[in-house]
């Protein structure tokens, strides 16, 4: 009998790794007794990084639709290959990894979620499109190519504005605007800046697509920029799960603090359960976010929705077909019971029962009174991160749940995107017990950012580290 296998197909070949998705996911699946298979590029930078953890890799000069089905053909004849998965959040030089595997998945009667689906999600041009589609509360927004186009298209979305790449991740290049001096400042900066950020693989390609309303685009990373009316209002996330029919918002986190530097918005401090949103504020904003993935046609995932509660009730920053960052999964294990990678699996190997179990969980969430706080640190200045002064501190600190922290040795750029210097996750007893966890945890801790890398002092830590 073949052994059964899971095939991860593997983009993120950066020096300092932009997700840690393959991992997890892994550890979950050798758990069931799965073998775990990593498809990727031959020309990929970090080959031992995806060695270690892999039963075996698989090279290929391509990554198309076409290489992968020639590939799970091959496999075929060694495995039974149970799912393909990939981090379909992003888009990548290679192309959208995610909508691949959906076309390869839906040839070989395999689980995942629709292609289109997952470039709706990932295009937030085509987001926009899509939710005003559905007569899904949205905002004003325009995609433009030059910069006759993105004044002209502003004076019609209107001043504040926030402009981005629509492709894109790690909050890089993303700017509120008051009026077009500021915007065209932001867009020369981007032009010639785009390519410096850690994330640059993720604005993708240079490719043509066609909108839902039949017009053709060319998209060109570091030139085209998607506008959007701003969002006024107190910022959070919903935790989502979607299986075939149904979509269960299962987590509600609200952001306590977001701050500005250059082009980026930083993400300080989150709190859940939230403490801003009434009772009946929190059933719309789930009720919302609901619609939201059900007008993009996401199913078979994980996924992050992004809002600002407004006058008007909330409207959606982005969707992210994928599970968010920083603590979101200790949020699904401390407060929902649920191990989000193993509850992938679950979606993709159509194991029975998923639902009642997410049902389950939104129960206990509801219930939940305990707070818990996710916290993130950032670089004050652009240079190389030498390590932290006062871990020790943070070790010792009984709220503390886990942490973890950028790898010494690395360039940091401040100003055009986020790096989580240092990531943790906290028991707290109210808002005001996390902002002043925070505000000493700032104290303690100072991070080293130098010209150059430096030696590790006694007392830094030269690994990313973690502790539950």
């Amino acid at each position: 009998m073949k052994p059964e296998a899971i095939l991860f197909v593997d983009v993120n070949d950066t020096a300092v790794p932009v997700y840690t998705y393959r991992e997890p996911h892994f550890a979950a699946a050798r758990r069931r007794g799965l073998l775990c298979l990593t498809a990727a590029w031959t020309g990929h930078r970090q080959r031992q990084r995806l060695e270690a953890d892999s039963d075996d890799v698989f090279w290929l000069p391509t990554l198309s639709v076409a290489s992968l089905d020639a590939l799970l053909q091959q496999l075929a004849e060694r495995y039974q290959v149970r799912a393909v998965l990939c981090h379909a959040g992003h888009a990548s030089p290679l192309g959208q990894m995610g909508c691949l595997v959906a076309e390869l998945c839906q040839r070989h009667g395999l689980v995942y979620s629709t292609a289109q689906a997952v470039e709706q999600c990932n295009n937030k041009f085509l987001m926009r499109q899509a939710l005003e589609r559905a007569g899904v509360r949205s905002v004003a927004y325009a995609l433009c190519h030059d910069e006759a186009q993105l004044q002209r298209e502003a004076e019609r979305v209107g001043y504040p504005l926030i402009a981005k790449p629509p492709y894109g991740a790690a909050s890089a290049f993303i700017r509120k605007c008051v009026d077009w001096p500021q915007l065209q400042a932001y867009y020369h900066q981007f032009i010639e800046q785009y390519d410096r950020a850690s994330v640059a693989s993720f604005y993708g390609e240079s490719c043509r697509f066609t909108d839902l309303d039949g017009h053709s685009h060319h998209y060109v990373p570091g030139r085209s920029v998607l506008l959007e009316s701003y969002i006024d209002g107190i910022e959070g996330s919903v935790e989502c799960v979607a299986t075939s029919q149904t979509v269960f918002p299962v987590l509600i986190n609200e952001k306590l603090l977001l701050t500005t530097q250059g082009t980026t918005v930083l993400e300080n401090l989150l709190i859940t359960p939230p403490v801003a949103f009434s009772a009946r504020q929190q059933q719309l904003i789930q009720d919302y976010a609901v619609a939201c993935l059900q007008a993009l046609g996401l199913t078979y995932a994980v996924a992050h929705v992004e809002f600002r509660m407004t006058a008007s009730g909330p409207v959606v920053i982005e969707v992210n077909p994928r599970l968010g960052g920083l603590y979101v999964n200790a949020a699904f294990q401390d407060i929902a019971g649920l191990d989000p990678y193993d509850l992938y699996l679950s979606l993709l190997l159509a194991d029975n029962g998923v639902g009642t179990s997410l049902q389950m969980a939104c129960e206990r969430v509801s219930s939940n009174t305990q707070h818990y706080a996710m916290f993130a640190i950032y670089p004050p200045t652009s240079g190389y991160f030498n390590g932290f002064h006062g871990l020790s501190w943070v070790e010792r600190h009984p709220a503390v749940l886990a942490f973890g922290h950028y790898p010494v040795g690395h360039y940091v750029d401040a100003d055009i995107e986020e790096h989580y210097l240092f990531k943790g996750w906290a028991r707290v007893a109210s808002a005001q017990d996390a902002q002043a966890l925070y505000e000493t945890l700032q104290h303690h801790l100072r991070p080293m950012i130098g010209p150059t890398p430096s030696d590790i002092d006694s007392g830094v830590s030269p690994a990313t580290a973690a502790v539950r």
